[in-house]
């Protein structure tokens, strides 16, 4: 009897259903989008110096920081899709930062300042210039703005990248000696002052203005929102034959062996990064904890089936994956118009092999087939997506918890896009039972900038 069987149901109205409500979403979705402009930082480009000046002797204060160039120099602004973020002033100064207990100096010929357009402009307009073209001063400029690009907080949504800054405020100042010596100060909540050969003095500053993000920022979150959800309404709707069970029940994997194994990688592979050791050594530390992933796995005695990785419904669940992995890059696209990376031609090939064996394979080898596979056998589908969410939330706070930079931009990735991210690639995994559907997904938002880099 048809009645007997909970799982038979009318596909055709079920399909119907399914597109109504991902319809609704979906339009819902594209009016705030379009009546409401979205903004979530600037759009990720390298600073260009432009123009180069002349300045007369100049002095100006950011706090702790006093900056002084006793006779003059050469400055040379810094754009970033037409905007000046940033002046490189090059020539013969100190830089005195005032602790609580004493002075520290610095003397410098170079400097970078960095921060919003309407700050920059009203410190270079402090100055006394006169146009003037210099190539050496150029050609310095442009390789100091390169390396204090590391230090940019970059957000990260789906394949699209944008760099972070407040709505008012200087970011980041960084000297530099005639030796090469880098002496850096942030003026924020928490004060900072790094010189060479020094240890580093952190000063609480409670009373520093907190700058609001972006105009629209908030709601611009609110609007990913919507088009995510809006995305999980679609995997619901090319998944209708979902199956509420569990692959594997016995025997269960201890909880806390895929948690310590997630946690130990995301402290080193940070603390690897937070060396600059060279990218070969993270890659060889990956396929270490893939090995660990693989050996945990076969203590199931069937670790593919385990890691879900299953060759029943493989194209189905690919061909989810990418299409998914399509929407959430679409999403990215409009809540971060204009921001697909920059492509270097040359490292296509190597950027196409890490994503896809360094990036994608691994990641959802840990997450989705250890981490969550160890939650869903004991959990179901939404509580084991939610565990698995909730560390990698927490554990993404590792770089900046090595590196001593909890800012606003970092708090946004960890606590908002990335679990956007590992719910989305969660859900994708429990609708098909299948590893490649959130490999697609994960490949798929890395690659299409790739793609459209030639276009």
């Amino acid at each position: 009897m048809v009645g007997s069987n909970p799982h038979k149901y009318n596909h055709m109205v079920r399909s119907l259903y399914l597109l109504a409500i991902i319809t609704a979403i979906s339009l819902l979705a594209m009016i705030l989008v379009l009546s409401i402009p979205a903004d979530l930082g600037t759009p990720y480009e390298p600073l260009a110096a432009t123009d180069s000046y002349n300045f007369d002797p100049w002095e100006m204060s950011l706090g702790r920081l006093h900056i002084s160039f006793p006779k003059g120099g050469v400055m040379v602004g810094a754009f970033r899709r037409g905007e000046l973020t940033a002046f490189v002033l090059i020539g013969e100064g100190t830089a005195t930062f005032r602790g609580d207990a004493e002075e520290r100096q610095f003397a410098l010929t170079q400097a970078v300042i960095q921060g919003h357009p309407s700050e920059i402009s009203i410190l270079r307009g402090q100055t006394f210039i006169e146009a003037s073209v210099h190539p050496e001063a150029m050609q310095t400029a442009a390789r100091l703005l390169q390396t204090v690009a590391v230090d940019e907080p970059l957000l990260e949504v789906f394949g699209v990248r944008k760099v972070f800054l407040p709505r008012r405020g200087v970011k980041i100042v960084a000297l530099f000696d005639q030796d090469g010596g880098k002496a850096s100060y942030l003026q924020a909540r928490r004060t900072s002052w790094r010189q060479p050969g020094e240890p580093e003095q952190v000063i609480p500053n409670p009373e520093a203005p907190l700058y609001p993000p972006h105009d629209q920022f908030l709601f611009s979150l609110a609007i990913l929102s919507v088009m995510v959800a809006a995305v999980a309404a679609g995997i619901v709707f090319v998944t209708p034959v979902y199956e509420h069970w569990t692959y594997l029940e016995k025997p269960k994997i201890p909880l806390w062996l895929p948690v310590a194994v997630a946690f130990v990688h995301s402290v080193l592979e940070a603390y690897l990064n937070y060396l600059d050791l060279h990218q070969l050594v993270v890659v060889g530390w990956r396929v270490m904890v893939i090995a660990a992933v693989l050996w945990i796995a076969d203590a199931q005695g069937n670790s593919f089936d385990f890691l879900g990785l299953r060759v029943r419904r493989l194209w189905n669940a690919f061909t989810t994956g990418v299409w998914a992995g399509i929407l959430l890059f679409l999403c990215g696209s409009i809540a971060l118009p204009d921001g697909i990376r920059v492509v270097e031609p040359l490292a296509l090939v190597g950027q196409l092999l890490y994503v896809t064996v360094g990036v994608a394979v691994f990641q959802e080898l840990l997450w989705r087939g250890l981490v969550q596979g160890a939650f869903r056998q004991r959990y179901g589908a939404l509580t084991s997506i939610g565990l698995t969410t909730a560390l990698a939330a927490v554990f993404s706070l590792a770089p900046a918890l090595l590196s001593g930079t909890i800012t606003t931009a970092v708090l946004i990735q960890s606590f908002f896009i990335v679990p956007l991210s590992a719910f989305v690639l969660g859900f994708v995994y429990e609708r098909t039972h299948n590893i490649a559907a959130p490999l697609a997904t994960t490949a798929t938002v890395y690659l299409l900038p790739l793609v459209l880099y030639f276009y």
